[in-house]
């Protein structure tokens, strides 16, 4: 199924939305005809286990993104040097953010993809608040969602800079937002 679900992410990355077809990812996987519609079998099925897919190999990076910042509460600069690394593979090798991008546009026209994305992010922040608030830097779940839609918005957007200008966007971006997001809540805000 791994090996269907990549061709499709594939497929997503490289023709948009709309050239997601059985078919497709059938060739894509170098696979017989009929291969994908066999395990999928409606076009549906095939975009929510792909919204899954997409999700869980984000959600992946994350983890392992939180085991290397484990044991470093407050290092910020750790935090943004490592967010960094993370965001350039992704903008280095960008087929999975496109397809994510491309799934969530989907997701806003069919319930069923959008809900898939959608209890995805639920777990993500859920993940983002407990790991922030072990390292004592967070207290609430607005700021975690705060968090995580700037973040999607820093690497979407620097898949729009010249390669030869990312790292620095990215590097400027994630050094101004972790440090005002993840802060202790100013005098009069809740927390």
């Amino acid at each position: 199924m791994d090996r269907l679900l990549d061709a499709a992410l594939t497929v997503v990355a490289d023709s948009g939305i709309r050239g997601l077809t059985h078919r497709a990812v059938d060739r894509e996987a170098e696979l017989p005809e009929g291969s994908c519609s066999a395990y999928l079998r409606t076009r549906s099925a095939l975009q929510i286990a792909l919204a899954g897919h997409v999700a869980d190999r984000l959600a992946q990076d994350a983890t392992e993104l939180s085991k290397r910042l484990e044991g470093h509460p407050h290092d910020q600069a750790l935090a943004v040097t490592e967010t960094t690394q993370l965001f350039l593979r992704w903008l280095n090798e960008p087929r999975l953010w496109i397809a994510k991008q491309e799934l969530t546009m989907e997701g806003l026209r069919d319930p069923a993809v959008g809900a898939r994305l959608a209890a995805s992010r639920d777990q993500l922040t859920d993940f983002v608040v407990a790991a922030l608030e072990s390292a004592g830097e967070l207290h609430d779940r607005p700021r975690a969602v705060t968090l995580i839609a700037a973040l999607d918005g820093i690497v979407t957007s620097g898949l729009q800079q010249p390669k030869r200008r990312r790292r620095a966007f990215v590097e400027q971006c994630v050094s101004i937002l972790l440090p005002a997001l993840t802060a202790e809540p100013t005098c009069g805000a809740e927390g």
